[in-house]
């Protein structure tokens, strides 16, 4: 089963697609990338809530404002807005009697999922948190992404532009497709993941298209309560970069395996 609601919220509607029947206590909140990333991860990541329907969860995917089907353009929206769809849609899935969630963060959504986890967890108590691939730090994030436009422009004989400096000025500038407002950007770059963070809940790290854990992710880590992070490794394609990528069928059995705490 599939299902779609458009939610109000302050800033406007919000779309979240419903996958499998309703379960109080098996209840998943998915929270995708950005940009491209969000749009060459769907399939894949419908096919994994379709997997998980199937074992008996329900998993709740959010279209951030500016995103997908919600409403706004991008250039409308920003990172203090996504977070609050984020508690909008939590405080939701309580009033429809869910009793707890898994957070499930994919890319950018990781990074949210994480520096929503403690407010979320007063809403709504997150049983755990499943992370494919996260981002940690928002602006390092924006600085490959302002690299497409950078080697765009250079491919085209112009000179090299600071692209940054160019929408902190208050230029727009496309990217990929998708228009960044000086507010957006800013925003994004203002978001990184806490060294310190405390760990309500068990953590389960996806370092997804990786044979081994990086230095970045041990260093990002190790002040974590270890008795709550797991992190495991999967050697493949980095399908949120890719197009053409439809099937990731080998995630499937180790992210049920996560949920239910057999990793």
């Amino acid at each position: 089963m599939i299902k779609g609601y458009f939610l109000p919220s302050a800033e406007g509607n919000l779309f979240v697609s419903q996958y499998g029947q309703t379960n109080p206590q098996k209840t998943i909140l998915l929270l995708p990338s950005i940009f491209e990333e969000l749009n060459l991860s769907r399939a894949i990541v419908a096919k994994q809530a379709l997997f998980l329907a199937k074992q008996g969860y329900s998993v709740f995917a959010l279209d951030y404002l500016g995103t997908g089907d919600s409403e706004k353009e991008i250039e409308q929206v920003n990172a203090a807005i996504w977070r609050e769809n984020i508690i909008c849609v939590a405080q939701w899935l309580k009033s429809l009697g869910i009793e707890n969630i898994t957070l499930w963060g994919l890319r950018f959504g990781g990074l949210l999922a994480l520096r929503e986890l403690q407010t979320i967890n007063q809403i709504l108590p997150v049983k755990d948190v499943l992370l494919w691939k996260p981002v940690t730090k928002g602006k390092q994030f924006m600085t490959q992404f302002l690299r497409l436009k950078q080697a765009n422009s250079m491919m085209q004989g112009e000179q090299k532009v600071n692209w940054r400096e160019r929408i902190m000025s208050g230029v727009n500038v496309e990217v990929a497709g998708y228009e960044i407002s000086s507010d957006l950007l800013a925003s994004i770059d203002n978001l990184e993941v806490s060294k310190s963070l405390n760990l309500p809940c068990p953590v389960t790290w996806f370092e997804l298209a990786s044979a081994s854990i990086t230095p970045a992710v041990n260093i990002q880590t190790k002040e974590w309560d270890q008795q709550f992070l797991k992190i495991v490794c999967f050697e493949g394609s980095a399908f949120w970069q890719i197009p053409e990528i439809f099937e990731q069928s080998q995630l499937h059995q180790p992210t049920l395996n996560a949920l239910q705490g057999e990793l």
